[in-house]
């Protein structure tokens, strides 16, 4: 017992295993004992929670699996068997692992039925199970299993909580109206029945919310919002309830078309989001401004349109984070953007010009081009959103992080000597910055047109100059091939960078857009809202001043966002590209497998190219100029990340920027050391080299290493070994 008590505060990880074995030699010492076994049971409870790896939690489980064999009839030894049980599958990545998990304790539940802490661990697992499961039939399945358990323990609020989850989880699923109202009334009666609890209120007001979504007639939308008012009335604290109210009075505003309604809707809104405890909420502001969009096209008074457009304004410059991500995420799963509410509110401040300095900047002149339900505007649209989706697919992502990979760059030693350079005041550490050259300086001959190969576009002039600039990279660090291709015939060096000198994608909301310099024609526009309600034209306002401020250059698309800036002091924030290795034939094209791509993700791929095809081919007005311009703009971004499979063994990686080839951009620079006037950009940050390999016939190295001592000590060396002639 003292050593089960000494369990309960070892922090550390060691000393509980220590405390564990002893308890398992009293155990073996005593096996008939009880007490002890559940004493045992107890300290390796207390070490599974400690336990970081999923094979340390499963060897726990088998001991606690035999123990239970052992005492069949212990219900301590059963209830610390069920806990850590539920606390294993919590861990379990596989969805059959989880329901394997589910069949234990299923058995523990029907061996003790009047136990109501195994009947609730139970219920957890069923919860948790029940958000990996796709299919209706299983999670339906899952769902009549906490019934019971419910009908079991009426009285357990824990139970009631979990058969309130999964319900909501139901809900989302059940593609029929009439089954999600049977959802929503079990729901109803588990709130009469625990209307204190503000958890199971909130899984009732999430499945109301999703009701209201897909009821057809506007009576209902109005009973179930009343609903919902009723329990933010009950909860009126609660932001989450709070927002489930905002999102109903949103889905009944889509069906309201008498302005009186509409502005009884618009109080309730602005109550809510105007209330100190939720002024901050990023959530319900959005909906506001979604609300306050739609309901700007049926405003008729100046004074209104004005007054909502300055409300949508402040909230959107107070919440543009968050605004931007769920465009994102429209953009990227939603392949009918244009048929979606978010999206009415996305083309209003698009054509106020707020998203200049975004990666929808490129969308505001195609907006106000076309008409917002043209056929050229929907399939621009579906254009870049397939260019997104592919630059995110050849993106390198954080999830996918191997500790082996490594970013090598070949080049001449000269090159090193260069970057190797310091300011008098850097007190020896690196201030060389690295370079990304003009694409026009590419070795490969089709370098950026096996992609108009691919999508069927015409040939793009070899002389017209490019405005993208380039760092390759590549995984083969030492490798015979590369050296003779671009190390100096192996007198150079390969320089590998360390892996804080780049960023990796972690969400679709990585994926950034070149930003050009505006014409004056387009920046000195004035709309004037008075003239255009009166002649019907799209709505909008004056554009702010600042709309004539853009970028010339741009690290390959936007500014850097909060997170990226925050990293700046440590490495670049560049992103790093995967380059595609494309095989074509007879109009006929094929993605090779690399060792920087898995089977899955070249399939995916695939099928992203052959819908952007399926695209470019829909509405391919060729005397349409604008239209093959803003095409010819969109493929641009992803012109520079395929390549002839020849080049397959280069596994090669990029870093992409654009800048604009303009007299007065300054951040373009020019090298004339080979005769030749070339041009680059400099990367923002010093390099971060983390080794340096000198080639096979690079002439006296040991002169070089000193130098890389004194500067950063961190910094790894040594010389090929590869015979070289």
């Amino acid at each position: 017992m003292i050593l089960v008590n000494l369990s309960v505060e070892q922090p550390e990880l060691n000393e509980l295993k220590a405390t564990v074995d002893k308890l398992q030699a009293l155990h073996e010492q005593f096996l008939d004992s009880s007490d002890i076994a559940e004493a045992f049971v107890k300290s390796l409870f207390n070490l599974s929670l400690k336990q970081p790896e999923l094979n340390e939690q499963e060897g726990t489980v088998d001991k606690l699996q035999a123990l239970h064999e052992q005492f069949p009839d212990s219900p301590d030894i059963a209830l610390n068997y069920a806990k850590i049980l539920f606390n294993l599958s919590v861990k379990q990545p596989e969805l059959n692992e989880q329901e394997g998990t589910v069949d234990k304790l299923q058995a523990l539940h029907e061996q003790f039925p009047d136990s109501p802490d195994i009947a609730e661990a139970f219920a957890m697992i069923l919860v948790n199970v029940s958000t990996e499961q796709t299919e209706l039939k299983e999670l339906a399945a899952t769902v009549a299993k906490l019934q019971v358990l419910h009908q079991q323990f009426p009285d357990s609020p824990d139970i009631a909580l979990g058969y309130a989850k999964i319900l909501a989880i139901l809900s989302d699923k059940q593609p029929e109206l009439k089954e999600r109202e049977a959802t929503v009334a079990k729901l109803q009666v588990l709130h009469q029945q625990f209307p204190d609890s503000p958890d199971i209120a909130l899984g009732y007001a999430k499945i109301l919310a999703i009701l209201s979504d897909k009821q057809p007639e506007l009576k209902e939308r109005e009973a179930t919002a009343e609903k919902l008012q009723a329990l933010h009335q009950q909860f009126p604290d609660s932001p989450d309830i709070a927002e489930m109210y905002a999102m109903t009075l949103f889905n009944l505003s889509t069906k309201q078309t008498e302005l009186n309604e509409l502005a009884t809707t618009a109080k309730k809104l602005k109550e809510l989001h105007e209330r100190e405890r939720f002024q901050e909420s990023e959530e319900i502001a959005f909906i506001y401004v979604m609300f306050l969009a739609s309901l700007f096209e049926h405003q008729t008074e100046l004074s209104e349109c004005l007054q909502a457009t300055k409300i949508i304004k402040q909230l959107y410059d107070q919440f543009s984070t968050f605004m931007l991500q769920n465009f994102d995420d429209r953009f990227f799963s939603n392949d009918n953007v244009c048929d979606s509410e978010e999206y009415k509110l996305f083309n209003f401040i698009l054509r106020e010009g707020l998203l200049k300095n975004t990666k929808y900047a490129i969308l505001q002149p195609w907006a106000e081009h076309y008409k917002e339900e043209s056929d050229e505007l929907k399939n621009l649209l579906s254009i870049y959103q397939y260019v997104q989706k592919i630059k995110y697919q050849l993106g390198l992502k954080d999830e996918d992080r191997k500790e082996n990979l490594k970013f090598g760059h070949y080049t001449r030693g000269s090159v090193l000597q260069s970057l190797l350079d310091q300011k008098e005041e850097s007190n020896f550490s690196i201030s060389g910055k690295t370079r990304l050259n003009n694409a026009n300086y590419m070795n490969d001959p089709e370098e950026g047109i096996i992609i108009e190969k691919i999508l069927g576009l015409d040939r793009r002039d070899a002389l017209e100059p490019s405005s993208w600039f380039l760092m390759s990279f590549t995984s083969k660090t030492d490798d015979l091939a590369m050296w003779s291709q671009y190390g100096d015939d192996a007198q150079g060096v390969c320089i590998v960078l360390r892996e804080d000198d780049f960023s990796r994608f972690t969400s679709f909301n990585d994926v950034s857009w070149r930003q050009e310099k505006l014409s004056l024609e387009f920046s000195d526009k004035m709309y004037l809202m008075k003239s255009e309600l009166n002649s019907g034209l799209e709505k909008s306002i004056f554009r702010s001043e600042s709309e004539n401020s853009v970028d010339t250059v741009n690290d390959e698309g936007t500014e850097a966002n909060s997170e990226e800036k925050g990293n700046v002091s440590k490495g670049n924030v560049d992103y790093l590209y995967r380059i595609a290795y494309v095989s074509y034939t007879d109009n006929n094209f094929e993605l090779e497998q690399t060792e920087l791509f898995d089977s899955a993700e070249i399939e995916e791929l695939k099928t992203s190219l052959n819908g952007l095809k399926e695209k470019l081919d829909e509405n391919s007005n060729k005397e349409d100029e604008f239209y093959q311009k803003a095409i010819s703009d969109c493929i641009e971004e992803i012109r520079y990340l395929f390549k002839s499979v020849d080049y397959k063994y280069e596994n090669e990686l990029r870093i992409l920027r654009y800048a604009n080839l303009d007299s007065e951009n300054t951040e373009i620079k020019i090298d004339k050391s080979s005769g030749m006037g070339k041009l680059y950009v400099e990367r923002e940050n010093p390099i971060q080299i983390g080794e340096v390999i000198f080639g096979p016939k690079f002439p006296n190295p040991e002169y070089v290493t000193p130098l890389l001592k004194l500067l950063d000590k961190d910094i790894v060396f040594k010389k090929s070994m590869i015979k070289f002639r």
